[in-house]
């Protein structure tokens, strides 16, 4: 039994400080250390054949002006590679060279590797997969085993650390992404006005814009500047923004966190640090935005009630002071097919084996 105990503060020791303190501010340490046993330092077989089956990936690290940011990248399936269990291989577009992302690659010092997270999701069966690790740009000239280097982009993960996520609170429809792209009514944003160079505020229409949405990714860093994705959702509207005003001159964007696994790894990043980013895509409008800034969290009754009851049900909130706005776009056509029929194909057969009784 003491060896047990022993144990356990080892494995608390060795937490990020700002887990430590949020699973001891919300009691999770049990859970969340369940949690933990799934950590790899480095990729299991089901892993490496989950990233090959992906079309979607969502890329989080640090930018060039020291503050999370993240990059949604849609392709075909195989454009993520695992040559082995410790290294993912990117392949990415020219047009990503523009993300601050790429740019911070481009510009670290030789040796100084900056660290990325990766999140690879699969919404019909929600699976979720999260790599993390020191990436680096290679120089596709110098080999033979890129035949596209004057089309694409290549980087180099080194895992450091990959998990797979509970199969929970993952929306299975989603509208362009695994379902044909409704004509929904659209709100009073216009892709164009999104897309016309980065803001330092929330505008009227990138309010309106995150209003609409269902789903975002949540990209925070701890204090060793490591880098985490994590998936949030809710009904359209579970984003609530706040216009400029004095305390928020860039503008506020309010993301309700709710009952989870307990491991507080987002929320322990933002603790440590005060910072995070948040992607929210549009797949009908093949538009992203990555909303970046100073972070704080708050519990419900630490907000004005009017902010509260539009949070209701959450457990605490994510307040993002918003100090940059990036717009994103490309044509996602190919992977978003690929993940309409991979959608189609789960439900045939899941329905199948419901009707034979299996």
């Amino acid at each position: 039994m003491l060896i047990k105990k022993a144990g356990l503060v080892e494995d608390e020791l060795a937490l990020p400080l700002g887990q430590q303190q949020a699973r001891t501010r919300w009691g999770t340490h049990a859970s969340g250390a369940a949690f933990d046993h799934k950590k790899k330092p480095y990729l299991t077989y089901e892993a490496q054949e989950f990233i090959a089956q992906q079309s979607l990936c969502v890329i989080a690290g640090l930018d060039t002006e020291n503050l999370p940011g993240g990059l949604l990248v849609l392709d075909t399936p195989g454009f993520v590679q695992t040559p082995d269990a410790q290294t993912c291989l990117l392949r990415l577009s020219r047009n990503d060279e523009a993300s601050s992302l790429l740019r911070r690659l481009y510009h670290s010092p030789l040796g100084t590797d900056p660290e990325l997270g990766l999140f690879f999701i699969c919404h019909p069966t929600r699976e979720r997969l999260c790599v993390q690790g020191a990436a680096e740009l290679l120089c596709p000239t110098s080999f033979a085993y890129f035949p596209d280097a004057q089309t694409s982009i290549w980087v180099l993960l080194r895992v450091r650390q990959a998990f797979f996520h509970c199969v929970k609170y993952i929306k299975t429809r989603v509208a362009g992404l695994t379902s044909p792209a409704e004509q929904t009514p659209r709100g009073m944003w216009q892709r164009d006005r999104l897309l016309n160079g980065p803001q330092s505020f929330l505008t009227e229409a990138t309010r309106a814009f995150l209003t609409d949405q269902v789903l975002c990714y949540l990209c925070t860093v701890d204090q060793h500047g490591r880098c985490a994705v994590n998936h949030r959702g809710g009904a359209a509207g579970f984003l609530v923004t706040l216009p400029p005003y004095n305390a928020a001159p860039g503008g506020l964007l309010i993301l309700p966190d709710y009952a989870g696994n307990g491991a507080f790894e987002a929320i322990g990043n933002i603790l440590e640090t005060g910072k995070a980013a948040i992607v929210v895509p549009d797949f009908l409008s093949h538009v992203a935005l990555c909303v970046s800034g100073a972070a704080r969290v708050y519990e419900l009754h630490e907000l004005p009630r009017e902010i509260a009851q539009r949070c209701k049900g959450a457990q605490r909130v994510i307040a993002l002071s918003v100090q940059r706005v990036n717009g994103q776009s490309g044509d996602w056509s190919k992977a978003l097919s690929f993940e309409r029929w991979r959608a189609e194909e789960i439900m045939h057969v899941s329905t199948g084996a419901c009707s034979t009784g299996l």
